[in-house]
């Protein structure tokens, strides 16, 4: 089922679909907040935080943008506000190996400890942007929502991460 057709049906009533909804987003969403937050525990406490910010305000929730953006994008503020309580450093960098070696979707893309050693040139920002469209299969569209900035900032991130990657893999080769 759609997750559409599963928020109008929870919506109606049949809270039950509640669990298939988070279970169907739930293993994403951790590995999202587990990036962000570079610890297994708080990734853990801000993707259950991400789902009980969705059941709180599901009732609001208008079906304009597709829902997995909208979710993400919940689970990117939750965990800024968790570096903000705990005054914590962004410690994704050194957590791409970890994520690749735990994630199956990352394992399939046989990622080499050069693309790794690449992917440290980038800003933040545009790290962010690269890892929601290659690794999470997000469109453009989708990680401005995510992300909230404006998708011509998306796609500029978008080039200038790709160029200093081709440029850095040219060099080492």
């Amino acid at each position: 089922m759609k997750d559409s057709e599963l928020i109008k049906k929870i919506k109606q009533g049949e809270t039950e679909l509640l669990d298939v909804l988070i279970e169907g987003h739930y293993d994403g969403i951790y590995r999202f907040c587990y990036y962000k937050t570079g610890d297994r525990e708080a990734a853990y406490d801000c993707a259950q935080e991400t789902f009980l910010h969705l059941l709180r305000y599901l009732d609001t929730y208008v079906e304009q943008k597709k829902f997995k953006a909208y979710l993400y994008r919940i689970a990117g503020n939750v965990c800024t506000d968790w570096f903000r309580k705990n005054s914590v450093q962004f410690a994704g960098e050194e957590l791409l190996e970890t994520i690749a070696k735990e994630d199956g979707e990352l394992k399939r893309l046989e990622l080499s400890d050069e693309v790794f050693r690449a992917l440290q040139v980038l800003s933040q920002a545009q790290k962010d942007v690269i890892m929601l469209h290659f690794f999470y299969d997000f469109k453009l569209r989708e990680i401005a929502q995510i992300i909230n900035v404006p998708m011509s900032t998306v796609k500029s991130r978008l080039k200038q991460g790709m160029d200093k990657l081709k440029a850095y893999m040219e060099r080492c080769i």
